[in-house]
């Protein structure tokens, strides 16, 4: 093959290795997805089952509720459950993605996107709930508020929980993603000191949405209000789940690719 050649090629190459590169990442970011919705399918309509279950039988049995179900989780119920699968799917996963040929890169790519798009159907699911269980509550006569979440009432406030839930949720999954590469990565004691730091960007988006048990600890109160405060939750919400997508990809760079993986 004569030079000019060769470098013709060149650049049709790195075309097909940059395709190959997003179908992987693609293909990442669906897994993660599937899963994400079918189990959160699952788990929002138990969720929803119960809680009215419990709203009624408050006001069956007792003198009714004065903040919903999910306000009284510390404002948002799914984080849990997608720690849950983010310390599971792209650990199983890693070894099928690397044997069809995609790298880590492709890998941390699809893992991201996976769930930042899993986020925001939660966020939408979660705000559909809080709708309804407004209803619920001015159906029953009772007094719907919440003590958790930025700092805006009404469906204003309910409008907002598909963005601050949808930042929650894509950066707990990340932990749990990033716990596991640790693990995978750095062997069972300095993956367990890792944990202290993948746990920093939940810690952040707690306090940036107002939720969890960051925010119980601090108090909501104890943080700004007004359009100040809002903005404030939302770019630290993205902060956090940047940090937690590199926390991921930090152990994840130094792994071995091979199909035995």
């Amino acid at each position: 093959m004569s030079a000019a050649t060769s470098v013709a090629a060149s650049p049709a190459r790195d075309t097909l290795v940059r395709e190959a590169e997003r179908r992987a990442a693609r293909r990442a970011a669906g897994v993660t997805v599937r899963v994400v919705a079918t189990i959160g399918a699952w788990y929002w309509a138990i969720f929803a089952v119960i809680a009215v279950a419990v709203v009624l039988g408050t006001v069956r049995w007792g003198s009714g509720m004065d903040q919903g179900v999910v306000d009284a989780q510390l404002g948002g119920s799914s984080r849990w459950f997608v720690l849950v699968l983010g310390l599971i799917i792209p650990a199983t996963y890693l070894r099928l993605h690397v044997a069809a040929g995609g790298t880590r890169r492709s890998m941390t790519t699809g893992t991201v996107r996976g769930a930042l798009v899993s986020g925001l159907l939660i966020g939408a699911v979660t705000a559909l709930y809080l709708v309804g269980e407004r209803a619920l509550f001015g159906a029953l006569d009772l007094t719907w508020a919440r003590e958790f979440g930025l700092p805006v009432g009404g469906y204003g406030g309910i409008a907002l929980t598909v963005v601050s839930e949808a930042l929650v949720a894509a950066t707990y999954y990340l932990v749990g993603a990033t716990i596991a590469a640790g693990y995978y990565r750095l062997g069972v004691v300095r993956g367990s000191l890792y944990i202290l730091v993948a746990l920093v960007p939940a810690a952040l988006v707690d306090l940036a949405s107002r939720t969890g048990v960051t925010a119980l600890v601090l108090g909501p109160e104890s943080l700004p209000d007004g359009a100040a405060g809002v903005l404030l939750g939302l770019a630290a919400g993205a902060a956090a789940v940047a940090l937690a997508a590199w926390l991921f990809s930090a152990p994840l760079r130094s792994v071995p690719l091979r199909p035995a993986v």
